[in-house]
């Protein structure tokens, strides 16, 4: 049987992926690379004239029939061309990435899964503006549901490996992955869920595209979107099984501390963000009354001024009533209001690596330490019981 497949995912990335493949199979780890890609026509031949005899191109949809376009649907038909060729064991890298090491990654990803794990997510150095979805929704939303897991860094990185029956499990049992950026959500809250052991590993500095708060607010629905879904799922579940702790991989990768160029211009995604701060609207949330009210800065000064009180305690609390008292009527403002927390983390937080992830980690485990103060915890792993989260409230 086949040993390790790497699965790159890409669009319109040019002939980067290629570049990724080459060094997967120069690292000895890989025996054969599928790139699944969703490029325009043009891109897609370039692509497939590269191929070798460990080297394949496949269209996203080859195993996916649908008319939607998103990152899942890459991750899905990926998986599935692996699991049909027979690898036991699976990786996913981005076709954005351009490390020129990326080779020295693989071994660490691989082979924690000859061990009783079952899904290694790779976690990087970050810039302090980076990684803000990951920051303030998905690592304290998995907090506060999935206790146990809470130290997890990174899930919704999208590198990472996982056995191949795991894989097929997540993929095709039980609730259907989505097509969109939902889907690192979904994959780690999945496995966490259907009881496999998680571990995470410290890869160094990834090199990637950048994004703005303002670009990512379709990444931001779906993911928010997926996150609340996957916690429905969970709790609905008649029986469910214990969540595993995160165990934490050894490498020899250095943390990188510094870095060569802002991620992102704060002062000025705040001034052009004020105008669609006008369109907060009130949610009769516990402590929006301050969201409101910064819908009144005009400039950035006031901006600064009004958004000094939206710390940790107030964001976790309010991100479960998100959760609590979701609608899809208002994705707009939970946008918004995580924008907010967002630029206010960036402000009045944080001035280096160090502290973005020291805050970071407090912020998940407020999360977590949140939960237990409210009296939720302890049905976690109770299967006889719903949690007070799901029950009918007059």
């Amino acid at each position: 049987m086949p040993g390790n497949c790497l699965l790159i995912i890409s669009k319109n990335e040019g002939v980067n992926p290629i570049s990724i493949a080459e060094q997967a199979i120069e690292s000895g780890v890989i025996d054969k690379v599928i790139i699944s890609d969703g490029s325009n026509e043009e891109t897609f031949k370039r692509l497939k004239a590269k191929e070798t005899q460990k080297i394949e191109v496949i269209s996203e949809k080859k195993y996916v029939k649908t008319n939607e376009i998103g990152k899942g649907i890459g991750m899905i038909n990926g998986g599935l061309a692996a699991i049909e060729q027979g690898f036991e064991k699976v990786g996913y890298i981005d076709g954005d990435i351009y490390n020129p090491s990326m080779g020295k990654w693989l071994e660490f990803l691989f082979d924690p899964l000859d061990r009783n794990i079952d899904i290694i997510k790779a976690a990087f150095s970050r810039n302090p503006a980076d990684g803000q979805i990951t920051r303030h929704i998905t690592r304290p939303l998995i907090a506060m549901f999935f206790p146990n897991a809470w130290e997890i860094d990174q899930p919704l990185g999208g590198e990472l490996s996982i056995k191949t029956e795991v894989l097929k499990e997540i993929l095709t049992k039980g609730i259907a992955p989505p097509y969109g950026w939902g889907i690192d959500s979904f994959i780690t809250m999945k496995s966490l869920m259907y009881g496999y052991n998680m571990g995470e590993v410290y890869l160094g500095q990834k090199m990637h595209g950048k994004k703005t708060l303002t670009n990512l607010q379709k990444m931001f629905i779906e993911c928010f979107q997926e996150a609340v879904r996957m916690i429905q799922y969970f709790y609905s579940l008649p029986v469910r099984k214990k969540i595993n702790p995160i165990t934490m991989v050894s490498s020899p990768f250095k943390k990188n501390s510094s870095f060569d160029e802002a991620y992102m211009d704060v002062k000025k995604e705040v001034e052009r963000s004020l105008e669609t701060f006008k369109l907060i609207k009130k949610m009769y949330l516990p402590h929006d009354d301050l969201f409101y009210d910064i819908k009144e800065a005009n400039d950035f000064d006031s901006f600064y001024k009004k958004t000094q009180l939206v710390n940790v305690n107030i964001w976790v609390e309010l991100l479960y009533w998100f959760v609590k008292k979701y609608s899809p009527a208002y994705l707009d403002q939970y946008y918004y209001r995580w924008k907010i927390r967002s630029l206010c983390f960036c402000l009045h937080e944080i001035n280096t690596v160090e502290q973005a992830e020291t805050r970071t980690t407090f912020q998940a485990k407020a999360a977590s330490d949140f939960i237990t103060k409210i009296g939720e915890r302890p049905s976690i792993d109770d299967s006889s019981k719903k949690m007070y989260f799901y029950q009918a409230r007059n």
